[in-house]
C-alpha cells in the first residue's frame, strides 16, 4: 500500500518483502467479520480463515484470469474499510482540509489500494501465511503472528515472520495493520503521507492528485 514517496530507499527491503506477501496473504486487511468471542484462539482462527478465503480465489484455476481478478476486486472492496485506513493515513490534515477534499482523498485512496493490489497479483507464486501464535495486549486488541511460507524458497532458508494487529469492536474483528521486519505498514504509509503533506503545505488536494497519478501508472503497467 505504500506509495513511492521520499524515504523509499530506507524501506526498500520491507517493500521487497511486501511484494511477496501482499498478493495472497494481506487481502483481508481491515476486514470485518462477525466475532462473538474475544480470545486469542478466536483471533488466530479469524486471521487464518481470511487468509484461506483470499488464497482460494487466487488459486481457483477453473475461471479465467479476468474473472479471478474481478472476484479479488469484489473481495477487497467488500472487506477493506478503505475510509478508515485513508483517514488514519491522512492524520490531522483531515481536520483542516475541506470536506470535499477529504472525500476526494478517500475515493482516490480506495482506487489506489485496489490498483496496487491488482498490480501485484502477477507476482503471487503460492505464498501463504501459517498462523503460529497470538497475544492479547489489551482487552480486544491482539497481535497474531504468522510465518510466510514460500514454496519457491530455498530449503533451510530464513522464514520471515509477519505480525497482524487484530482488534475486536462492536462484535466484529478487524485486522488493522501488519508488521513486516519490524515495520508496521499503515504507520509507515501514514508517515509517507505526512511527509508529502509537509512538503506541499498540507495540501490534501495535491496528495489526492499524486495518488491518482500513481493509480493511473499502476493501471497502465498492469495492462
Amino acid at each position: 500500500m505504500l506509495p513511492a514517496f521520499k524515504g523509499e530507499n530506507a524501506m526498500s527491503k520491507m517493500r521487497r518483502m511486501r511484494r511477496a506477501i501482499i498478493p495472497g496473504c494481506l487481502l483481508f486487511l481491515a476486514a470485518a467479520l462477525p466475532a462473538q468471542a474475544q480470545t486469542t484462539a478466536d483471533a488466530q482462527d479469524y486471521v487464518q480463515t481470511n487468509i484461506q478465503t483470499g488464497l482460494s480465489i487466487l488459486q481457483d484455476k477453473s475461471v479465467s484470469d479476468a474473472m479471478r481478478r474481478e472476484r479479488i476486486h469484489s473481495f477487497l472492496l467488500s472487506l477493506l474499510d478503505t475510509k478508515r485506513i485513508a483517514l488514519y493515513t491522512l492524520g490531522s490534515a483531515q481536520q483542516t482540509a475541506s470536506p470535499s477534499d477529504v472525500a476526494a482523498f478517500i475515493d482516490a485512496f480506495r482506487d489506489f489500494m485496489v490498483a496496487n493490489y491488482d498490480s501485484r497479483l502477477g507476482g503471487y507464486n503460492g505464498q501463504t501465511l501459517k498462523v503460529t501464535a497470538s497475544v492479547e495486549h489489551a482487552p480486544g486488541d491482539f497481535v497474531v503472528s504468522a510465518l510466510l511460507v514460500d514454496p519457491s524458497a530455498a530449503p533451510g532458508g530464513e522464514v520471515p515472520e509477519v505480525d497482524l494487529r487484530v482488534v475486536s469492536e462492536g462484535g466484529a474483528f478487524y485486522v488493522v495493520d501488519a508488521c513486516i521486519e519490524g515495520i508496521w505498514l499503515d504507520l509507515a504509509q501514514r508517515n509517507d503521507f505526512q511527509g508529502f503533506l509537509k512538503e506541499h503545505n498540507g495540501d490534501v488536494a495535491a496528495l489526492t492528485a499524486h495518488l491518482k497519478d500513481m493509480t493511473a501508472k499502476l493501471q497502465v503497467a498492469g495492462n
